[in-house]
């Protein structure tokens, strides 16, 4: 006969004693690092507000809103496709130089590879 899954623990376990009663596990937080000297120190200061707030936003709303600049960059006219290409290069660009210290190996080839790419269809449709 097996035995029943919905069996108390017994309170000489050592899990059930170590928190007192009613305290939940906090979740974890990302350590809070102090900004980088320099350069990139005073781009991050500058980034903060706009990425507090893009983080309040819904996940889906950046992929979406760069496909959309995508396409409408390479499918509108010059005079607002290279604009738009500009600005999703520049927005693009802007992230992966503020994760590049978190990320490594494949990760930053991928950030640098987007970028190139970007640029690519840029110079390959308005370039000549």
């Amino acid at each position: 006969m097996p035995k029943s899954r919905n069996r108390r623990r017994s309170s000489s376990n050592s899990r059930s004693t170590s928190r007192p009663a009613g305290r939940t596990r906090a979740a974890r937080q990302p350590p809070v690092a102090q900004p980088a000297p320099g350069l990139r120190g005073k781009v991050e200061r500058a980034s903060a507000p706009a990425l507090l707030r893009l983080s309040t936003l819904p996940t889906l709303v950046l992929p979406v809103l760069s496909v959309v600049l995508l396409v409408a960059g390479l499918a509108a006219p010059p005079v607002v496709g290279v604009p738009v290409m500009l600005l999703l290069i520049a927005v693009i660009a802007w992230l992966s130089y503020l994760s590049w210290p978190a990320v490594r190996g494949v990760q930053r080839l991928l950030r640098l590879g987007v970028v190139g790419l970007l640029v690519v269809a840029l110079l390959g449709r308005f370039g000549g």
